[in-house]
């Protein structure tokens, strides 16, 4: 759906679906004939809201099997059934405790949002035409799209009431609005049902067996030679003997969310039950001792630090901080990234079962220039070494999200943000503590003080908004600056005033702490900070904050890279063109999938049979998609307790 249409599809939150609803038949007597002709009505019917349901929720997310994970997507899949919830419609959907929504839920949505009447726009176009003179002018609609939805500008305001205005006059009436609204809602039902139909068209050709598409003169997938390859540490074939029970999926699975297919719909064979399994065992991670490259003259090198940290986004995706390095000139360099742990009773005594931070090194300016990654662990840390000539060098910090997870429940018991003395409105002592930590965080360079730009950061992930000069001047008038910079007791002092301008109401300052990984308890379970430390011996680096790093496609461009070179290489049976590359080190072991082929590859990959293992993905038992001519990551694995040994297992079978 084009932005435009978006934004004229939520002139009014009243409106939703403004097709009108067909006259009801007059009643007749009923014979046994019209009884079924009235019964294979209905059933068009359930199949045309069944379909409409389909294309609406697949337009967005993918796939049927697939759920909706934010609330912005359930707007979008409604819209694209040509309805538009208003804010109180979605609020009641999708509460605060609400994790997804699956295609199901998603149909009885539609079943109570019933489509709008005549009667329903023409309360919709009263509530726009402010003076009631039966026009709606620029400056009404002017004032409505830049309340609601996607804000439009005075220009594309102006060019909506030019396609829309048959009469030429410069403004609406009640049929002009209505020949608007009716033409957004078309356009985009069609949009939704054409994405819907190229999806079942491609996955009946999918379907069809290969003899059957050759001679229908489609393309034949190209051979390819083998890639020279090396056994991984154990491959075997299952015989019979070694074969598990036969038992359902369900039970060999782990006990987390059902499989997931990624992409799009997907209908596949059941897998034969004979398959490759690749088994790697590895000794606890926390009893192996590492012998670091670390330089003998470290303390006379160059040094620069700095912070950030990683998020979660509505979706589930892991955003970060990204940072820039200028390197004068050819410098050896040691790279170090770790956690950040603000409470540590014995900063000696190493954390159990640390979230995994890593920092990709790419070329700055060619996407095709991965130069390395941290993959050293000692302890929670992890590093580098390595050559760098001069230029500049984009640092991607990356977590697979195997330990960093979106929490399943929020503590039974709140915290209390404010308390009342003496009349007076106060921050409580924990909400105080609590401050001072985020505070911590959002110092990225480290000087005790927040930069405007700091706080715009701040600011952009709490609320969404951008800190401009007007807001940076209120800033300045009203707390606690040094050198042009935001102090910590500023810092306070603007959430209290935030606390007592809304009497103690403390809904926003959960807000706040919500969009920085904080729980009811205020404990930062949905975030985590990390320190990086560049040393370069030749040069002094430059280190400069990018922002926000919300596309992992880089990333993971790079770690498909990086597991396609080092790691073990093997064509799988049954699958034309499909090598499955399997990357082992001490801390972690990653897959990635080469798809050589001019179509898609589905790709089995059953690790439910793994002892002590954890998945960046939903389950164990992931079936992953394969675009043609792509390669894409299959599992990250970590051990879920570092103190316990850990068997990797996994069963691979091409779909």
């Amino acid at each position: 759906m084009s932005q435009k249409s978006r934004r004229s599809n939520s002139v009014s939150s009243q409106k939703s679906d403004v097709s009108e609803r067909s006259e009801r038949r007059a009643k007749s007597p009923r014979s046994p004939r019209s009884d079924r002709k009235d019964g294979s009505s209905e059933r068009e019917s359930s199949e045309v809201f069944h379909t409409e349901c389909r294309a609406g929720f697949v337009a967005i997310v993918g796939n049927t099997k697939d759920n909706i994970k934010s609330r912005d997507q359930l707007q979008q899949a409604l819209q694209n059934t040509g309805r538009n919830p208003s804010k109180q419609t979605l609020d009641k959907y999708w509460t605060k405790n609400t994790v997804y929504i699956n295609f199901d839920d998603f149909c009885d949505i539609m079943r109570k949002e019933k489509a709008t009447t005549k009667g329903d726009l023409v309360k919709a176009f009263r509530t726009i035409d402010i003076n009631g003179d039966g026009y709606i002018t620029h400056d009404e609609l002017y004032r409505v799209l830049t309340q609601r939805g996607e804000k439009m500008s005075r220009d594309e305001v102006r060019r909506l009431i030019d396609e829309a205005d048959c009469n030429k006059d410069g403004k609406l009436d009640y049929g002009e609005f209505c020949s608007m609204m009716l033409s957004t809602v078309d356009k985009c039902k069609k949009q939704s049902m054409e994405k819907l139909e190229k999806l079942e068209a491609k996955r009946h050709l999918e379907r069809r067996p290969s003899s059957a598409r050759s001679r229908d003169g489609s393309p034949g997938d190209r051979q390819s030679p083998k890639p020279a390859s090396r056994p991984p540490s154990r491959i075997r074939d299952e015989s019979p003997r070694d074969k598990p029970p036969s038992r359902p999926s369900s039970a060999r699975s782990t006990p987390r969310a059902s499989p997931k297919t990624v992409g799009k719909d997907h209908e596949s064979p059941h897998p034969s039950p004979r398959g490759p399994v690749t088994e790697i065992s590895k000794s606890p991670v926390a009893k192996r001792k590492v012998k670091l490259p670390l330089p003998k003259n470290l303390e006379s090198w160059n040094h620069v630090q700095r912070k950030g940290c990683f998020h979660f986004e509505e979706d589930g995706a892991i955003i970060s901080h990204e940072y820039k390095m200028d390197l004068p000139h050819a410098t050896n360099v040691w790279i170090t990234v770790q956690p950040l742990y603000l409470h540590r009773e014995d900063k000696d005594e190493p954390v159990e079962n640390p979230v995994d931070t890593t920092l990709v090194v790419l070329r700055d300016g060619d996407r095709d220039s991965f130069i390395q990654f941290t993959d050293i662990r000692e302890g929670e840390k992890y590093c580098l070494r390595c050559d760098l000539r001069s230029g500049s060098y984009r640092l991607l910090p990356f977590t697979t999200g195997c330990r960093l997870r979106k929490r399943r429940s929020q503590p039974k018991q709140e915290a209390p943000l404010v308390v009342t003395k003496s009349g007076e409105i106060e921050l409580s002592r924990p909400f105080r503590d609590t401050l001072t930590d985020i505070f911590e965080i959002l110092d990225l360079d480290g000087n005790g003080l927040l930069s405007r730009e700091e706080f715009n950061l701040f600011q952009l992930r709490t609320s969404g908004e951008e800190v401009d000069d007007e807001a940076w001047e209120v800033v300045e008038e009203n707390f606690e600056l040094k050198k042009g910079e935001l102090t910590r007791k500023g810092f306070t002092d603007l959430n209290l005033m935030e606390a007592q301008d809304n009497e103690g109401d403390t809904e926003e300052l959960w807000v706040t702490l919500s969009s920085m990984g904080y729980n009811k308890a205020l404990r930062q379970d949905e975030a985590c900070p990390f320190l990086i430390d560049i040393y370069a011996e030749e040069c002094k680096p430059k280190l400069v904050l990018e922002g926000l790093l919300e596309d992992s496609e880089d990333v993971e461009d790079a770690m498909c890279k990086f597991i396609s070179s080092k790691g073990e290489a093997r064509e799988l049976k049954g699958g034309k063109d499909v090598i499955l590359y399997t990357y082992s080190s001490d801390s972690r072991i990653s897959t990635a999938i080469e798809n050589k082929a001019s179509r898609k590859a589905a790709v089995q990959l059953d690790l439910s049979r793994s002892k002590n293992c954890s998945s960046h993905r939903d389950d164990l038992d992931y079936t992953a998609e394969a675009p043609p001519r792509k390669t894409t990551i299959g599992h990250h694995i970590l051990p879920s307790n570092d103190r316990q040994e850990w068997i990797y297992r996994c069963k691979e079978v091409v779909l």
